[in-house]
C-alpha cells in the first residue's frame, strides 16, 4: 500500500510555483471542471430515465439489477399479461422457494387480472386450443379418465387457465354457471365449450351464493350430463379451486382408489340442517323403489354428516345414486335457503350412512376423520377478510389464506389434489406457475395404499378386495 505524507512548510521554490498557477492555467482548470460537471449531470439524468424493468425493488429499497431474477416462464403468460407485468415471475425459482425471488416478485406487485384492463383474447377455436394445450407435453392415453365438475362465476380467463392445467382429451369437464355471472363469462365459456368434445357448459344457470345454495344441484346436473361418458372418478369443484396434480397423476390415483370415494368424516353442524325433520329414508322419500329396500335401512334415521364441498366420487357410487335415489328430493331437503353452509352435507350423508348403494361404505362409520387428500386449505376462523400477518401471503378471504407464490414450494410437495383458494385479482402468477409445475412434472407424489389407509372407506375397500371384510369387526 502507498503511504502519502503531507508536504512540509520547507518545500522548495519550484514546487511552490507549481502550487500557484497562472491565470491561464486556472481558466483551463475551471473550463475542464465545467465540462466534467455537465457530463455528470447528463449521466445522472439518463439513469433516472431507465425503465422500471431494469430496477429491482427489495423490501421497499431500490437496488442494482439482479441478473438471476428474471422472467422464467413460457409464452403462456403473454396471453394474459404484458412482458413488463410478468418480468419478475421466475416460476422455477418460486417453486423452489427462493426467498429473494419471492420478495422481488411480491414487492414489485403481484400479477393481477383487472376486469377493466383484460386483453382482448382471440376466441376462435384454434386460438383457444393453442392457449390451453399446444405448449404442453404430448398426451398419453389415460387408464382411468377423470371428470371435473365445476361451479363457476367471475372472469373467463381464470377458468381458461384452470382448464389448461387439467386438460387431457380423455378427461371430461362440465361447468355450471351462476346466473349472476357476467355476460362475457357466459358467452366466452359457451364459445370455449364448442371447441372441445369433452368440455360441456350446462344451458341451465343457477342462483348460487356464498351460503352454498344450488351448489349440489349444479354439481349433480353436471354429473347427470356426463354419466354415460367414460370416466372413473369425478372431482367436484368450485370457482377458486386449483388442481395441483397432473392428469396422469389423477388417473393413477383413481386406479389405486378403485371404486372408493374420498371425503371427510365429520358430524353435521346442527345449525346447517333442520334437526326436527324426519331424516329416515322413508320420511325423505329417498328411494325410487322403496319395495326393494330392506326395512332396517328404510326406517333408520340418517346420521347427518359433513365434509367440504370438494369431494372425489367413484363413478360406481355416482351411478348408483342416479339409479336408486330420488336426488331431487334429497337436494331440496338440504338446500334450505334460510341456512348457511348447506353444500357440505348431502353427498357425505348419502355416502356415510349405509343405504345399500354400490361403492359406498357398509360399516356406518361415525368417527370424525379429516379429508387429507382432496382439498388443501389454510384456515383462520373468526378472522376478518383482508390483511392478515399469519398467512404466508398476508391475505385472508372467507377465513382462508389466499394462495400466493409463497405457497408454491408447499404445493409442489403436497400429496393433495386441490388447493383453495386462488383468486385472479390477488396473484394470478401463482396459477401460471402451477401450470408450469405440472408441465415440467414438478408436482408432489401421489400417496400410496399405506397412506390412503388413513381413510376408513379405503381400508374397507381393500378388505373387500381381499375377501376379508367383516362388517361387525371393521375398525373405523
Amino acid at each position: 500500500m502507498v503511504h502519502y505524507t503531507r508536504l512540509s512548510d520547507n518545500t522548495d521554490e519550484s514546487l511552490k510555483k507549481f502550487q500557484e498557477p497562472k491565470w491561464s492555467i486556472r481558466i483551463f482548470i475551471f473550463i475542464a471542471l465545467l465540462i466534467s460537471f455537465s457530463i455528470l449531470l447528463t449521466v445522472s439524468y439518463k439513469s433516472m430515465m431507465i425503465p422500471n424493468k431494469f430496477i429491482v425493488r427489495l423490501s421497499g429499497k431500490e437496488r442494482a439489477p439482479l441478473k438471476h431474477i428474471t422472467r422464467s416462464i413460457t409464452k403462456f403468460a403473454d396471453y394474459y399479461f404484458t412482458e413488463s407485468e410478468s418480468r419478475y415471475l421466475n416460476c422455477a425459482r418460486l417453486i423452489d422457494g427462493d426467498v429473494e425471488s419471492i420478495d422481488t416478485y411480491v414487492n414489485n406487485g403481484r400479477m393481477k387480472l383487472d376486469e377493466e384492463k383484460l386483453f382482448q383474447l382471440s376466441m376462435d377455436c384454434d386460438s383457444i386450443q393453442n392457449r390451453i394445450f399446444r405448449d404442453m407435453p404430448p398426451f398419453e392415453k389415460l387408464k382411468r379418465p377423470i371428470a371435473f365438475v365445476r361451479n363457476i362465476y367471475g372472469i373467463y380467463e381464470l377458468q381458461e387457465v384452470f382448464l389448461s392445467i387439467s386438460y387431457h382429451p380423455d378427461n371430461y369437464f362440465c361447468y355450471a354457471m351462476d346466473s349472476k355471472s357476467s355476460e362475457k363469462l357466459k358467452k366466452s365459456m359457451r364459445i370455449m365449450a364448442d371447441c372441445f368434445e369433452n368440455v360441456i357448459v350446462l344451458d341451465k344457470e343457477y342462483d348460487m351464493d356464498r351460503a352454498g345454495h344450488k351448489q349440489d344441484a349444479a354439481h349433480f346436473d353436471c354429473l347427470k350430463q356426463i354419466l354415460d361418458e367414460h370416466w372413473s372418478h369425478a372431482i367436484t369443484l368450485q370457482n377458486f379451486d386449483l388442481i395441483i396434480k397432473s392428469p396422469k397423476q389423477l388417473s393413477d390415483l383413481s386406479e389405486i382408489l378403485n371404486y372408493t370415494s374420498i371425503m371427510g368424516f365429520d358430524y353435521g353442524f346442527t345449525s346447517r340442517y333442520r334437526t326436527f325433520e324426519d331424516w329416515t329414508p322413508a320420511g325423505m322419500k329417498l328411494f325410487k323403489n322403496e319395495q326393494s329396500v330392506p326395512l332396517e335401512i328404510l326406517h333408520k334415521k340418517l346420521k347427518i354428516r359433513k365434509s367440504l364441498n370438494e369431494v372425489i366420487l367413484s363413478k360406481v357410487f355416482v351411478k348408483s345414486l342416479f339409479d336408486k335415489v330420488n336426488l331431487q328430493n334429497v337436494i331440496k331437503r338440504f338446500d334450505d335457503r334460510t341456512l348457511f353452509g348447506v353444500d357440505e352435507m348431502m353427498v357425505m350423508t348419502l355416502f356415510e350412512n349405509y343405504l345399500g348403494l354400490d361403492g359406498q361404505m357398509e360399516s356406518n362409520c361415525t368417527v370424525a376423520k379429516e379429508d387429507i387428500l382432496t382439498r388443501q386449505t389454510h384456515w383462520h376462523l373468526e378472522q376478518s377478510d383482508g390483511l392478515y400477518q399469519d398467512c404466508k401471503s398476508k391475505w385472508l378471504r372467507h377465513s382462508i389464506c389466499v394462495i400466493g407464490v409463497e405457497f408454491l414450494q408447499e404445493l409442489s410437495k403436497s400429496p393433495m389434489v386441490i388447493a383453495n383458494k386462488v383468486t385472479a385479482n390477488f396473484d394470478f402468477g401463482t396459477i401460471i406457475c402451477v401450470r408450469e409445475m405440472i408441465k415440467t412434472n414438478k408436482t408432489g407424489n401421489n400417496p400410496d395404499s399405506q397412506w390412503l389407509s388413513y381413510f376408513p372407506q379405503f381400508r374397507e375397500m381393500l378388505l373387500k378386495a381381499n375377501g376379508t371384510y367383516y362388517k361387525n369387526s371393521f375398525q373405523c
